[in-house]
């Protein structure tokens, strides 16, 4: 890098004269760099482009801001074609190709292998340089001009950019027209074919030869899944175009049970998961804006709100909170005009074991050593009443001498445990009394002994 206005002359004592210097950064070049955007850009033979970012102070970077993945061979210069300091590119002539690199990036746009070699006729012009003007690249060999050119495109003509319900028709049918680059004349007999992607909509025809006037054009029927989908019109030699047509949800049909449904939680305690409503067209497609009802009918419990919109999936959501009374809760979800609905089903177990009852069993009376004729029954509940399954009930006779045949028991799905129970060797009244850990209250059974 050199002062232009004061090159600085030759130097005995060193090369203090020169502004700035990249010791072997680039490789070597058998042309000039080429300046665009406040960015220099090298085509050093076998390495990669280079382009280095800079001119502030006087000075480039010191490493280069971007380069291609790949090496290139060298020996013509560059060039930038651009529009102002946007769509900028870098052509550059490699051995027998000519290349084209997006100029802020250096990815490769294009390249073509048809130039020809020293060895073949006719051979390039030694370090000729292609010239850019008018949508053309020109390039000279030994014995002729070449031209490349842009190529003949498709237009949107008609019908892009459309909204319609799934599974229907648009109103409007896709055309394209096809014409030159550069004069725009019409291209008559071109056979286009239209293509969603796989995206399950289908064509009047997918197939379409251009008219006299270069136009072509096809009915374009939705899928049954609301999405945007992108329709590509192509023809061998022209520029491909695409559409863009959206498909939404049609009427709503369903209201679904997204998630949430059968959990299993406590008395008075919040699901771990909301219940999901989905409203859904005919063909599942979720719709936003509806009005979700919720209720928890006579169960009871407690919903974090008797309403819900849904979104842009066509779900609405609620938190529940149980009930104090155990069993299952049904919790309905509705839309007004609708006769489908969402019903989940949650299972409430009861609290943890705050009392115990007796059932049955008590003031029998059976001789010594004699078991007793029915079992001693006795039930825990919570703070609510709820039985209390797989409770540990304890039972104990004060060390009279009688004796259990289990003991202590696990209380069944009904929060009862049954104790079998022999008399002891002497006659007399026996209190039985039946205790769960945790509860401060005991049950007692009175059994006679003669």
């Amino acid at each position: 890098m050199l002062d232009r206005d004061n090159m600085g002359r030759f130097n005995a004592a060193g090369d203090t004269q020169i502004v700035q210097e990249f010791p072997l950064p680039v490789g070597p070049m058998f042309s000039s760099p080429v300046y665009w955007n406040n960015t220099v850009y090298f085509t050093g033979n076998s390495k990669p482009i280079k382009g280095y970012y800079g001119l502030s102070g006087g000075l480039l970077t010191s490493v280069p801001i971007i380069q291609s993945l790949q090496n290139q061979p060298g020996g013509h210069a560059p060039s930038i074609s651009a529009n102002g300091n946007t769509n900028g590119i870098l052509w550059v002539i490699g051995g027998p190709q000519l290349s084209a690199f997006n100029a802020i990036t250096l990815t490769k746009l294009y390249g073509t292998n048809q130039l020809a070699t020293r060895d073949a006729s006719p051979p390039m012009a030694h370090f000729s340089t292609q010239t850019i003007a008018n949508g053309r690249v020109y390039l000279g060999t030994q014995a002729s001009l070449r031209v490349y050119g842009l190529l003949p495109k498709l237009l949107a003509s008609g019908g892009n950019g459309q909204t319609a319900a799934v599974f229907t028709a648009l109103p409007i049918p896709l055309q394209v027209s096809a014409a030159t680059a550069y004069s725009g004349g019409a291209i008559s007999g071109a056979t286009v074919t239209f293509s969603d992607g796989g995206q399950n909509g289908s064509f009047s025809a997918s197939s379409v030869m251009t008219d006299s006037q270069g136009l072509a054009s096809t009915t374009y029927t939705l899928s049954k899944t609301a999405k945007t989908v992108t329709v590509t019109a192509s023809s061998p030699g022209l520029a491909k175009v695409t559409f863009t047509e959206t498909g939404t949800p049609g009427s709503p049909r369903w209201v679904l049970v997204q998630s949430g449904n059968q959990q299993n939680a406590p008395v008075t305690t919040m699901l771990l998961l909301p219940l999901v409503v989905k409203v859904s067209d005919s063909y599942g497609n979720g719709i936003s804006g509806i009005t979700v009802n919720l209720s928890a009918g006579t169960f009871g419990g407690t919903l974090s709100a008797s309403s819900a919109v849904t979104n842009s999936l066509g779900r609405a959501s609620v938190n529940y909170t149980t009930s104090t009374k155990a069993g299952k809760a049904t919790i309905l979800g509705t839309v007004a005009g609708m006769t489908s609905r969402a019903q989940f089903t949650e299972t409430v177990t009861a609290g943890p074991a705050a009392g115990i009852v007796a059932i049955s069993g008590n003031g029998q009376t059976a001789a010594a050593n004699t078991p007793l004729a029915s079992p001693l029954v006795a039930r825990v509940n919570d703070q609510y009443g709820n039985p209390v399954p797989g409770a540990s009930v304890s039972f104990s006779d004060g060390a009279a001498g009688g004796a259990f045949a289990t003991n202590p028991l696990t209380t069944d799905s009904t929060g009862t445990a049954s104790a079998t129970y022999t008399t002891p060797p002497s006659p007399g009244q026996v209190t039985v009394n039946a205790t769960v850990a945790g509860v401060a209250t005991a049950v007692n059974f009175i059994v006679s002994v003669q």
